[in-house]
Order: structure tokens, then sequence, then C-alpha cells
């Protein structure tokens, strides 16, 4: 079986499986291997030369509805935890008082900088989009005409904000990190502090190999929560950040990955000061696994909101199609409890 991921600490679950020999404890061969972009998972998926791969949680709602070049039908069969990702705004940005959309809206009202300001996302299908919407709507800005929105690579995301070509931005980490460690920007705050413990990455797969290889991946599914077990135990946090900083894995520094893993206080000090004491950044409890089909109506429903699927969509019934939680069921049969699977 051959898996794809890409540079990001919310690959961790599948590097780990990988590195710990929990797919040869449950008997299944796996080769991991490192994508350059969303856009390449998908085709890889589609021409059957991945398996499964990390992947964004609207990548299966786009192959169901027909949607940029996804030819084959896709389905989640396990969410790879949740959160994790930041809004960042620029220095420059940030030097002008923006804290928040409603002094990003100020700015954008005075004319000061002379042009839109540029907000990147991921891709139009990750959450990192409407999350990102959802926050400047917020403060009063139209995403569709008061900003420009663009798309880029997540590792691209830091660099072009050094060079001034992104204002604000929002995507998976270690990138937002990168940013504010080298100056180029600051973490406004974590995207758990839009939509406490939403789902991020899943684990995709198309339906044929569902329908062909359902024990392999019960047995993929069953290492991959023994894997977040391990990435969600603080004791593991320096090896977790040891082991993604290698070069074939997210190939950042360690300290930087490790920053991230312990990322509690990330943000400006007026969000961090409305966070309860229940809030994380980013969970991989069992909980934050399973995959859910009410995380794939929300995503539906922002969709609608932002005219992007038609008001008349029977949105149960695409959500139910985006979503396979038998597998999942059948890996966690007899399991008492995620930390007792490490």
């Amino acid at each position: 079986m051959r898996i794809g991921f890409m540079r990001l600490i919310d690959a961790a679950p599948l590097v780990v499986a990988s590195a710990n020999g929990y797919f040869d404890d449950e008997g299944v061969a796996v080769e991991i291997e490192r994508e350059g972009g969303w856009m390449i998972v998908r085709d890889k998926l589609t021409y059957g030369l991945l398996d499964a791969s990390h992947s964004l949680l609207g990548m299966s709602i786009m192959s169901q509805l027909g949607r940029s070049d996804f030819f084959e039908p896709m389905v989640a069969v396990m969410n790879l935890g949740s959160g994790g990702s930041t809004l960042v705004v620029s220095t420059e940005l940030a030097d002008l008082g923006v804290d928040c959309p409603q002094t990003l809206r100020r700015v954008i009202d005075s004319g000061r900088l002379g042009r839109k300001i540029i907000c990147a996302h991921v891709s139009s299908f990750s959450m990192h989009h409407y999350l990102l919407r959802d926050w400047l709507a917020s403060g009063g800005i139209d995403p569709d005409r008061d900003v420009q929105l663009v798309q880029l690579k997540p590792i691209l995301l830091a660099d072009h904000m050094a060079k001034h070509y992104v204002d604000l931005f929002c995507v998976g980490e270690p990138w937002g990190s990168l940013a504010e460690s080298r100056g180029w920007g600051r973490i406004a705050l974590a995207t758990t502090d839009i939509y406490p413990d939403h789902p991020e990455k899943v684990l995709l797969t198309t339906e044929l190999c569902a329908r062909q290889k359902p024990e392999q991946l019960t047995r993929i599914i069953r290492a991959l929560i023994r894997a977040c077990a391990y990435c969600q135990a603080p004791e593991h946090r320096l090896a977790l950040a040891e082991l993604l900083s290698q070069r074939e894995y997210v190939d950042e520094s360690q300290e930087l990955i490790m920053h991230s893993l312990e990322a509690q206080h990330l943000g400006l000090e007026q969000v961090q000061r409305q966070r309860g004491l229940n809030w994380h950044f980013r969970s991989w409890q069992l909980e934050h696994c399973t995959p859910r089909v009410d995380h794939v109506t929300w995503f539906l429903e922002q969709m609608i909101r932002w005219g992007h699927l038609a008001a008349s969509a029977d949105v149960p019934a695409i959500a139910n199609r985006c979503v396979r939680t038998d597998l999942f069921a059948r890996a966690t049969a007899g399991l008492e409890s995620i930390a007792g699977t490490a």
C-alpha cells in the first residue's frame, strides 16, 4: 500500500506509524511518500499511484461533486486529528495595528497600502479557505470584494510573505511559526480560535480502493490510531520533533517543530486571554480522529454561504457519500482508549 503525505506537522501520524513499525505490526506493507502539492495527491489517487493519502477535508467533497478535475469519487476514512493551523499577518500589517478583523477593516478603509490586501490560503477546498473567509467576515470584510484571495502551496506562504507578495495567510504548521520566527509576520491567532477542535486533514482513498482493500485499510487505520496516541503524548514531543525534522519528512529545524508542538501560547495576547481552560491548538485524541459526517456538512454549508454550491444542494446526501465510518469502527472495535494503544 502506498500512502502520500505533505510537508506538514499534521502528517505526523503517518510518519510515526511508518518509522515506529506500527504498519508492520498490523501485518500490512506500507510505503509513505512525500508529495509536492494537493493536486499531485488528487492525480495520484485518481490513477492508482497512491492507495490513500494525508489530504484536505474538502477533497472528498470535490470528488463527489465532480469538481476541479476529480474524476474518481473519493472518501475520507479517518480524521488525522484536529486543529494545528495558524492565521498570520505580515509585520507591515502588524505595525499598522492589525490585530483582529476589525482593525484590518480600518486599514482597508484607510487605503494606506494603496492596493488590495492579499490574503492567501492553500486551496479552495481546504479548511483554511473557509476559516479565513469566516474570520474576515466577522470584521465586516467581504472576502470577494474587499481583499484579494489567492491560493499557494503551504511551503510557499512564509517565503511569499517575506517577499511582500502576501499580506496575510492561513496555513497548517509549521509554516506560520516559520514566518513568525524569521520576523516576516506575526501569528494573530490559531484556527481553533475561530472554530474549536475543527477537523483538518483526513486519510483519503478512492471508493474503488475502499471496496477492493477494506482489510488493508482497516489495518492501516488501526496503526494510525496507535500513532495518534504516540503523537498526543507530551513525553514523545521531543522525539516526534526530531523525527519530523528529518529531510524526508517536514525538513525544518527540530526547534521550530518543537515550538509548534508546544504551541499553547501562540497568537496575540488579547486572543490568548479569551481562551477557555479546555482550549488546545491541535489534538490527536481518538475523538478527533473519528470520521464525521457533520464535519463535511459544515464545509458544504460554508460553500453554500459563499455561493460555491447551490442552496438547493442535498447536503445530507452529499455529506454521507464523502465519509466512510465503517472501516474506522471496525479498526477501533475492542480498543478501550487511544492512550492504551500507543
